[in-house]
């Protein structure tokens, strides 16, 4: 294989992983010891929960256990609550994707209006997680 097969193959591989990515805005990873519990209510009486995985100021992604997985479709409207240090925060939210125990939720009302909702309860917990992974580095 020449060099300039080469250099295709890895133009291809880069584009590829650089279409992935889609996000606007910058996500963190939760790690287990933070825990963030989130229930998830869709349709009547049908409640499921999990823990977020990781976090952005416009969505999340929750991992259930097997028995907990919500039985709603891509882009069905859920109505999401998050507790965080004593409080819960209901969101209402669109289920984004599915894949296995694992789901993505977007929030429309702070995806619409990024620079209205500066002060979003859900802004203010990705903040404040922020600066605690920010201080246990140092």
């Amino acid at each position: 294989m020449g060099k300039t097969a080469l250099l295709e193959t890895d133009s291809h591989r880069l584009n590829a992983v650089a279409q992935k990515e889609r996000r606007i805005v910058r996500r963190m990873s939760v790690k287990p010891q933070q825990v963030l519990p989130v229930v998830i209510r869709c349709g009547q009486g049908t409640v499921c929960k999990g823990r977020v995985l990781n976090l952005s100021s416009q969505g999340m992604l929750v991992e259930f256990s097997r028995d907990q997985i919500p039985p709603v479709p891509v882009d069905a409207k859920v109505s999401v609550k998050l507790h965080y240090l004593g409080d819960s925060i209901w969101l209402p939210g669109l289920v984004r994707h599915k894949m296995g125990k694992k789901m993505g939720f977007c929030f429309p009302q702070l995806t619409d209006q990024p620079k209205r909702n500066a002060k979003h309860p859900l802004t203010v917990v990705f903040h404040s997680l922020s600066r605690a992974v920010i201080s246990s580095k140092f």
